[in-house]
């Protein structure tokens, strides 16, 4: 039992020195930038949304916090995606069939967001 621990033990040390660091630096550095980009969206959208004389402070806000809840989340998932794409090919897996899928995907999505992008582009323009 000691024999296999060891022989474990000697197998994964060479493969976490080589790709485990890296693997924890990639997650460390994807939660530092969601959290940085996520203030700074923050930040931005309440410079550049321009109040609405028609609207109430309170309405004001709701659209700002609904707007930034948007960003945050789009930018959440980006991030994280990309991180796991990058853990993927760490460990050795090719990723190029994984981002041939995600384009035709990303094609059916966008048709079906056009309406969003409407909907977000009029309340920036609004």
């Amino acid at each position: 039992m000691l024999a296999i621990l060891s022989n474990i033990i000697r197998n994964i040390t060479p493969w976490f020195f080589d790709h485990g660091i890296k693997i924890v630096a990639i997650v460390i550095v994807a939660h530092l930038i969601r959290k940085f980009a996520g203030i700074f969206i923050e930040k931005i959208i309440r410079k550049v949304i321009i109040s609405d004389h028609f609207l109430t402070k309170e309405a004001e806000r709701k659209r700002e916090d609904t707007l930034i809840r948007i960003f945050t989340v789009s930018l959440r998932i980006l991030v994280w995606l990309l991180t796991l794409l990058m853990i993927l090919q760490e460990t050795g897996i090719t990723i190029g069939p994984i981002l041939a899928a995600a384009g035709i995907a990303g094609i059916a999505f966008g048709f079906g967001g056009q309406y969003l992008f409407a909907i977000l582009l009029a309340a920036f323009l609004s």
